[in-house]
């Protein structure tokens, strides 16, 4: 009997392969034009087109999303805890 292939955990680094440095290179050469008509392809739509060119533009989409680095937030307090 054979057991089922684990998965690796969420966000650990994959095995460097043969195939994976290939990819890794030609990924770095394209330009932003070839990699938007690549995505095309796969058949991402113009929502996550601009998401990759906000991601390459070195603009943080997580900060966004989140509303992270707004000047309205309220400094956060401690709390002290009543003794009895």
């Amino acid at each position: 009997m054979m057991r089922k292939p684990q998965k690796p955990p969420e966000g650990a680094r994959l095995k460097e392969t043969a195939d994976m440095v290939a990819w890794r290179k030609e990924f770095e050469e394209m330009k932003t034009e070839d990699h938007l008509a690549k995505m095309k392809e796969l058949g991402l739509d113009e929502e996550d087109l601009e998401e990759f060119k906000e991601m390459q533009s070195g603009k943080p989409i997580e900060s966004e999303l989140l509303g992270a680095g707004e000047e309205d937030e309220k400094p956060k307090g401690t709390k002290k805890k009543a003794k009895k």
